[in-house]
């Protein structure tokens, strides 16, 4: 455990330098007050695990500093020490939270011993709070995780979950799982995380782009008290919270580059320090982190360091999209009917051949979580009677396939070409929400050459 904080506040100077004096040479980290003012003032400023109070003190007695002590921090440790034998005094401290009395004159091993104890205890009540923590999360991810699997029975998944053990077996080695959104990347990580021998361990997830500049630091390090405006009490962050288990990092391509550094030298030095704090908290954790971003692509353009991308790639996970596993979509669409159809007691739906064939022409740029949304809009507006699901999906946009389905453009009239670049054009403008700028870059062209396109095609957008 870290060095406790100690602080001893007595209006006699000879009992806080002996005190204090004694405390620092058993390794305590130690601060003395003479006022019950100035111990607000350093509690409402700093970390103090342990406040040995004179119960008769200028100002304030020590049991109402005692109160005001646990109102700014509950977790705060006291000691009462008293030179009077007001016995009705030293039972209402006890009462009202005081873990230990003295009367002066008394020996400094006592003090000691009783710190100590305090210590333990204190040690005690983390690893509980750190055990409730783990178990709610853990029942989370429980909960999520019993409504998927990893469906797929394509050479190419085989790869991939033969890798997920490969990797799995060393606990310590990061990861690095790239792919098109919607193809499953979390489920890699957390069938990972199950895998190895940390699986009785927390499993915590963190969307990069969900969190804001300003809260980076705070977010991912914890801070103490105090230590910035509206930290009203000492907060772990996510790398402390998923200590001994493993830590997910999605879409860690948008994770600003002041971070980026703050994260390799976690990485390397397996260690962090709190925001507030001075002191080093040890971490045994896995990091696994997630793109869909080319990262070569932006350590070129500097957005991504490259000391953290090669510190990253070490062992990497590519998860095929869907339109090259095709071969798994019937495996998938029947996994995502049972599991809708019970969700939503409904009987059980089937999908009919001739759709199923049309489903396996079409691309799923949305990858697997297009196919898993299309499916469970389709239990949702089935009617008890009905036998077959019915996917509302553009059937015209499936059988138009895309430019690189055609195998022999040798064989294409131009006018054949022209209509399919026509479709290539729509469907571009409809994915992008109309937006030329994104259009062109799906299409990968200029914008100008773009709008010259459209122009030529009548398309109004």
């Amino acid at each position: 455990m870290n060095k406790l904080n100690v602080i001893v506040v007595d209006d006699e100077q000879g009992y806080r330098d002996e005190i204090s004096e004694y405390l620092s040479d058993c390794g305590f980290a130690v601060n003395t007050a003479e006022k019950p003012s100035q111990a607000l003032a350093m509690v409402s400023t700093q970390t103090v695990d342990i406040a040995i109070l004179d119960l008769k003190l200028p100002e304030m007695n020590g049991i109402t500093l005692m109160k005001k002590l646990l109102s700014i921090d509950p977790e705060i440790a006291v000691i009462i020490i008293s030179g009077h034998g007001d016995m009705e005094s030293v039972i209402e401290a006890m009462r009202e939270g005081a873990l230990d009395f003295f009367p002066k004159p008394f020996d400094l091993t006592d003090i000691q011993f009783s710190i100590e104890r305090t210590q333990k205890y204190l040690a005690l009540q983390q690893k509980v709070t750190s055990f409730k923590e783990t178990c709610n999360t853990l029942l989370e991810a429980s909960e999520k995780n019993s409504r998927y699997q990893i469906i797929g029975n394509s050479s190419l998944m085989h790869r991939v979950i033969e890798q997920m053990k490969q990797v799995a077996n060393t606990p310590n080695t990061d990861v690095l799982i790239t792919g098109e959104s919607g193809t499953g990347k979390e489920l890699v990580a957390r069938g990972i995380h199950r895998l190895s021998n940390r699986k009785e361990q927390i499993f915590f997830d963190v969307n990069c782009t969900a969190i804001t500049e300003n809260l980076f630091e705070s977010e991912f390090f914890g801070h103490n008290k105090n230590a910035f405006t509206g930290a009203a009490k000492k907060r772990k962050g996510w790398f402390e919270i998923s200590d001994r288990g493993t830590l997910f990092l999605d879409e860690i391509g948008d994770m600003p580059l002041f971070m980026q550094a703050k994260l390799l030298r976690v990485l390397e030095e397996r260690k962090i320090r709190r925001v507030g704090s001075n002191q080093d908290i040890p971490l045994d954790l896995r990091l696994i982190v997630s793109t869909n971003k080319n990262l070569e692509k932006l350590v070129k353009k500097k957005l991504f360091r490259k000391d953290l991308y090669y510190r990253l790639n070490k062992f990497r996970i590519h998860l095929p999209p869907l339109r090259e596993r095709k071969e798994d979509i019937p495996l998938l669409l029947d996994h995502f009917t049972r599991l809708f159809c019970l969700a939503m007691k409904k009987n059980l739906k089937v999908v009919r051949s001739d759709t199923l064939d049309k489903l396996q022409k079409y691309d799923f740029p949305g990858n697997i979580r297009e196919l898993k949304n299309l499916v469970e809009k389709a239990v949702i507006i089935s009617q008890p009677n009905d036998k077959y699901l019915k996917l509302n999906i553009d059937l015209d946009q499936i059988e138009n396939a895309d430019f690189h389905e055609f195998t022999d453009l040798s064989n294409l009239a131009l006018s054949q070409l022209e209509k399919l670049e026509e479709k290539m054009i729509r469907k571009a403008l409809q994915k992008t929400g109309n937006n030329k700028t994104k259009a062109a870059g799906l299409l990968q062209i200029t914008r100008t050459s773009l709008n010259r396109r459209i122009k030529k095609y009548n398309l109004d957008y």
